[in-house]
């Protein structure tokens, strides 16, 4: 009987850095309120998946917040901006992540 094992390739290893190298661990942001607030995470490779969060929840998708991937870009976008929306966002991909503290001033 011939075992199969030796005919399979390896796996690749996994990236140990899953952001670029040029993204800032940490960035401070501020948008005018009722503007879009847009935040951008560059991973390491185009097939990471990304997770972005506000102050340690997952954020879900709506009429108000869309996220976009394209290649090894990835945005976070929030549409007219409010006082509510300031906070802690995070980028994250495994168990990494790159951070924003976003500020909207004023608003209801």
């Amino acid at each position: 009987m011939v075992s199969l094992t030796r005919f399979v390739p390896p796996c690749p290893p996994e990236p140990k850095v899953m952001f670029a190298k040029e993204q800032p661990a940490h960035s401070e942001v501020q948008a005018a309120a009722g503007a879009s607030a847009m935040l951008s995470c560059k991973v390491a490779q185009a097939q990471s998946e990304v997770m972005w969060y506000k102050d340690e929840k997952k954020l879900n998708v709506s009429s108000r917040v869309c996220v976009k991937a394209i290649g090894h870009g990835h945005w976070l976008v929030v549409q007219k901006a409010d006082k509510v929306d300031t906070g802690e966002y995070s980028c994250e991909a495994r168990d990494q992540k790159v951070s924003f503290h976003l500020y909207i001033p004023g608003g209801s």
